[in-house]
């Protein structure tokens, strides 16, 4: 019984439930998404990896975003594209290409990450408020349980289109879905 309550301890610790509250995920994240996060214990945040923070801004607030920038790394952006150190970074998780806007030359200081939402015309993030300590990083997004709002409004887009011929999108279920 003991080793059961402390097994449970340890994963209660381990493992967080969080809720999508924005749009600046997508299309990796949806609004109503119920994520699983963990822990890092004996590793750091790599590129591309999807973590849940502490607001640099806000400290009452939570915020996920996408690893883009290393501690040590060289960042900025050319024609809305990120480069690190010079080449230009592969975003196969962004729907649109060319979309990073703006990012100054600088440096990533060590212990801190820079981060940007996959959605990054709605996305408040490294851009707008700068790194993120490694201490305020909670953990990392690994899947989706399930989703209170998946695929809402495709029908309403469907209406809008000219084209009578197009159908809407089914609807896809967001349950156990891992996040890349």
């Amino acid at each position: 019984m003991a080793v059961a309550v402390v097994l449970a301890g340890l994963a209660r610790a381990a493992v967080h439930i969080y809720s999508i509250p924005s749009e600046s995920m997508v299309p990796a994240l949806e609004v109503g998404d119920q994520i699983v996060v963990t822990r890092y214990l004996q590793s750091r945040p790599e590129r591309g990896d999807v973590i849940v923070f502490q607001s640099p801004v806000g400290a009452d607030e939570l915020l996920v975003k996408r690893v883009i920038g290393l501690p040590g790394d060289w960042i900025d952006s050319r024609l809305g594209r990120v480069r690190i150190g010079g080449f230009t970074l592969p975003e196969p998780y962004l729907d649109r290409a060319a979309a990073s806007g703006s990012i100054p030359s600088q440096f990533v200081p060590p212990d801190t990450y820079f981060v940007l939402g996959d959605n990054r015309e709605s996305s408040l993030d490294s851009r707008t408020w700068g790194v993120v300590p490694e201490e305020l990083i909670v953990g990392r997004a690994r899947v989706v349980l399930w989703s209170t709002r998946h695929a809402l409004g495709d029908e309403a887009r469907a209406e809008q289109s000219d084209d009578l011929l197009r159908a809407p999108r089914p609807k896809q279920a967001r349950v156990f879905k891992w996040i890349d």
